[in-house]
């Protein structure tokens, strides 16, 4: 609905254990596709001094704002999770759709879309899920062992006023001790999970943070903003570079000519007002030498997305920014030419077209964290993360290594770890423009279409909107094949009459729905979705509260008053069912009449709200449909959208 709006942390935690056990899955993650370790093999790796159990992570975008997407990371194999960019102005109007992940990937979507307080309070309860996670083994790995091992990373944006600002710099220190927002959060867990309301956990969230900067911000204020955030808050700080460090000519070569990618627009204002490499270089070695008087870590993120001009009918936009395959060619070459500045010590992390195929050499790099969006936003969806951690387990015993830096160095065959790093780095990147991975013929197909249109119910369920969607908005309603008699309703002198009509039929056995309150309207589901129509705007849509429910009260939808009521909009018009379990029967109200059914679908009375002359016919179809999916919910209790829709 473009605006979201997160849970509290004991609906999610209900939701966890719920479908666990109902299911063996978790916001629709089955665990039989978890990330549970590699026996024998260590992937972990440091990051600012802290263990990570992997150097896998989602980069900072759709996947980490709300708290069960960071969950979902973890178990793809995410332990270091780069968390959504925050800012002063917490009020954006973004563009939608903003996300175009069909083949390269675009997006015009750039920091977080919920208010300051309310994407700290996804953070708190996205620490806290993970700690519950462990204390009760849901996963089946023993509390304390260092599969848990995981550094949430703070991103802030855009400039010097912003970041120095009270807002922000209170939400940085609420980052760094979280003790009051955890203790509370704990304290609204129900009954059921009391045992937990004590439970010890660090309220250090972090002390890390990954900086991001407007497009042509000078120098001189990102050395400024580096040291207000190393001197204020003693943070260890990565700075997020841009591609266009290249310059124009030489990206201009890479996309057009070695990749052949002739439909991208370069945007030339863009590398001209960007930072540029020899202003890079000298700054970081500056604050290098700052960090390091203060006791402090500092680095370089490779890199940001390409600013490019739009020249697509997806978004409205006058640029757009890409990233996916092309961008990890940029950011490799961007990369190795900074290291060789700074030196192989220099830490780096990335953050550009990663996927299954190339993760096993960018480990080799010594990069950390090694990030991902777009791949995520494929089908799969985050499940996709767990074969990068079987991808770097297979390289490690590939080189008869059992750890990450064990493998750089046998990569390399240099003793050193960094100059190993340094030197894999250089072996890889003069490979890149040339392989057919990272080409425009590799990745120009669009995902398949099939001729029909998407409708409320019965479309044809391949299920690909429900993990590209990066909230876990989209879901199964388990309603079954339904083909049952039902009756039409005639006004007779204000008594309702029962009259034949069709049988109402769903031919699949499954249907797709929406959970309002997780959707942004991204766009990610109409871009995979087989079928014309998107699924978002055409599949039913839930609220999680009234409140929700009426404030977008221009969009069809429905919301659970209590456990056995259902109230909707539908096809532009409201209405109300109840089922009474005492006399088994449902009470229909619409703007038009009150109805009493029974379970077999027929009339047991009811009466008019209006006056007519002769007889009139009533709509029965919002009856059917809204029937269908309240038992859709209600009778499948073990789905996390039935839980969390069920809490009141």
């Amino acid at each position: 609905m473009a605006e979201l709006t997160g849970l509290d942390l004991g609906i999610h935690l209900k939701s966890i254990v719920g479908e666990f056990a109902g299911r063996g899955s978790i916001y629709g993650y089955p665990k039989s596709r978890c990330y549970l370790g590699h026996p024998g093999f260590d992937l972990s790796v440091d990051f600012h001094g802290k263990r990570a159990e992997t150097p896998l992570g989602p980069a900072a975008g759709p996947h980490t704002q709300m708290a069960q997407n960071i969950v979902l990371s973890f178990l793809g194999g995410g332990r270091i999770m780069e968390l959504k960019t925050v800012q002063i102005l917490d009020r954006l109007k973004i563009s939608r759709p903003c996300i175009d992940a069909r083949n390269v990937g675009y997006n015009v979507e750039w920091s977080q879309e919920l208010r300051l307080r309310d994407s700290y309070l996804e953070y708190v309860n996205a620490w806290v899920l993970l700690k519950i996670i462990e204390e009760m083994e849901l996963l089946g790995i023993p509390k304390g062992d260092p599969f848990y091992d995981t550094v949430f990373d703070m991103s802030v944006g855009y400039d010097l006023d912003g970041i120095a600002s009270p807002e922000i710099h209170g939400w940085i220190k609420d980052m760094m001790d979280a003790g009051e927002a955890i203790e509370k959060a704990l304290a609204t867990l129900p009954a059921e999970f009391a045992q937990y309301r004590k439970l010890a956990i660090d309220p250090c969230i972090s002390d890390t943070l990954t900086l991001s900067t407007f497009h042509g911000c000078p120098p001189e204020t990102i050395e400024a903003i580096c040291e207000h955030l190393i001197g204020e808050h003693r943070l260890n700080v990565i700075v997020k570079k841009n591609p266009t460090l290249l310059g124009f000519e030489r990206v201009s070569e890479i996309i057009h000519r070695d990749l052949g990618y002739e439909d991208i627009e370069l945007d030339r204002e863009a590398f001209e007002h960007d930072l540029q490499f020899a202003d890079g270089v000298a700054m970081m070695k500056r604050l290098e030498r700052f960090a390091g008087d203060h006791g402090a870590r500092i680095g370089s993120k490779f890199t940001n997305t390409l600013v490019v001009k739009n020249n697509k009918a997806v978004f409205s936009d006058e640029v757009m920014y890409l990233s996916g395959p092309p961008l990890h060619v940029l950011a490799m070459n961007a990369m190795l030419d900074f290291r060789r500045e700074m030196g192989a010590h220099y830490h780096t992390s990335f953050s550009a077209g990663i996927n299954v195929k190339n993760i096993a050499d960018s480990v080799g790099c010594g990069m950390r964290p090694i990030s991902v969006c777009t791949d995520l936003l494929k089908t799969g969806g985050y499940t996709r993360m767990a074969t990068y951690a079987k991808a770097i387990r297979d390289a490690l015993e590939k080189t008869g290594a059992t750890t990450v830096g064990d493998f750089i160095v046998k990569k390399a065959g240099i003793a050193d770890a960094d100059e190993a790093a340094l030197a894999n780095l250089e072996a890889i990147v003069p490979t890149l423009a040339s392989n057919p991975l990272y080409g425009f013929e590799t990745n120009r197909k669009d995902p398949p279409t099939v001729d029909s249109k998407l409708d409320f119910f019965d479309c044809i369920t391949c299920n690909k909107c429900l993990p590209v969607c990066p909230n876990g908005a989209n879901f199964f309603l388990p309603i079954g094949e339904v083909k049952e008699s039902t009756i039409g309703v005639r006004m007779i002198g204000g008594e309702p009459v029962a009259v034949p009509r069709e049988p109402f039929v769903l031919e699949k056995r499954t249907q797709i729905a929406n959970l309002a309150d997780f959707c942004n309207e991204c766009g990610e589901c109409d871009a995979y979705c087989p079928e014309s129509g998107a699924p978002f705007v055409q599949k039913p849509r839930f609220f999680f509260n009234r409140e929700t429910y009426e404030e977008f009260r221009g969009y069809d939808g429905f919301y659970f008053p209590d456990g056995l009521t259902l109230e909707g909009r539908y096809r532009g018009n409201p209405y109300r069912l109840s089922f009474d379990a005492v006399n088994k029967c449902y009470h229909w109200r619409s703007a038009d009449v009150e109805l009493r059914i029974d379970m077999n679908n027929r009339l047991l009375g009811g009466r008019a709200h209006f006056e007519t002359e002769g007889p009139a016919e009533i709509d029965m179809d919002p009856f059917y449909a809204m029937k269908a999916l309240f038992h859709g919910i209600v009778d499948h209790r073990s789905t996390y959208p039935s839980i969390m829709l069920g809490e009141k």
